[in-house]
């Protein structure tokens, strides 16, 4: 079966969770406009936002959310935290979750960035994964510029449902 076969059998709308990492955001001190762009763009494309939270740059507030969001969602999407500061440890926090971590994401994701911002898309850590529970699930850890959340979307909105319909085989 060919790629568009699959997708055409893939879901055709899914439930989703956005969960802004970022310290200032979660004291109020910084409007969450990437939270906000992932939200609106996904309900354009028929997903319902079932669950949205902002919390600090703390591995266990990341981790609880998540949590939290795979009780309803089929797709969770952080943004934030995917970078080398100290204070970056979305990437830390979720990754041993992952059953399966879909590292082609974030080397597509790095490939538009370069093509936006040369080579300091190295900076980046973004990736993706699978978390099964009692139904697999599909985390997408994402930057929190607003700019790279755009970049991103655009992957997520082409293949979210494709990635579903493989995790749940």
């Amino acid at each position: 079966m060919g790629v568009e076969e699959h997708k055409a059998k893939a879901p055709k709308k899914f439930k989703f969770a956005v969960i802004t990492v970022s310290d200032t955001a979660s004291l109020g001190k910084r409007e969450d406009l990437s939270g906000y762009y992932i939200i609106e763009e996904l309900k354009k494309e028929g997903n319902e936002n079932v669950y949205y939270a902002v919390v600090p740059d703390e591995k266990l507030k990341i981790i609880k959310a998540v949590i939290e969001a795979l009780e309803k969602a089929d797709v969770v999407i952080t943004t934030g935290g995917t970078g080398i500061t100290r204070r970056d440890v979305t990437i830390e926090a979720l990754r041993p979750l992952f059953d399966k971590e879909l590292v082609g994401f974030g080397e597509i994701f790095r490939l538009k960035s370069y093509e936006e911002v040369g080579t300091a898309a190295v900076l980046s850590r973004a990736t993706a994964g699978i978390i099964r529970d009692k139904e697999s699930k599909v985390v997408f850890c994402l930057p929190g510029s607003l700019n790279a959340v755009k970049t991103a979307l655009e992957i997520i909105k082409k293949e979210a449902y494709h990635i579903l319909k493989h995790a749940r085989e």
